[in-house]
């Protein structure tokens, strides 16, 4: 025996569903979303580095914290320039 289906008014939610592209997040929230990252790296940095100071944590995760922060940090160092180059080319183009 097949089981009953339930009365159509069921799946009339469904019916309104919209299908929507994700959100992406605009330039400015992209970028304060990555220095916010930045920060919280160097801030982590920062903090193992005084643990192992204090012997309170292994100098080993110091060290590859603060590689990792050193990265972020060229990485949005080279980010910076390349915007200001280009913002300074499109200030420069003549109409």
């Amino acid at each position: 025996m097949t089981p009953r289906l339930g009365p159509i008014g069921a799946i009339a939610p469904m019916q309104n569903a919209v299908l929507r592209e994700p959100e992406t997040p605009s330039f400015g929230e992209a970028l304060g979303n990555a220095l916010d990252s930045l920060s919280g790296a160097l801030n982590k940095a920062d903090a193992l580095a005084a643990s192992a100071a204090a012997k309170k944590a292994d100098i080993a995760d110091a060290t590859v914290a603060r590689a990792k922060a050193d990265v972020m940090l060229e990485v949005a160092a080279i980010a910076a320039a390349k915007v200001s180059g280009a913002i300074t080319q499109l200030l420069q183009t003549q109409l």
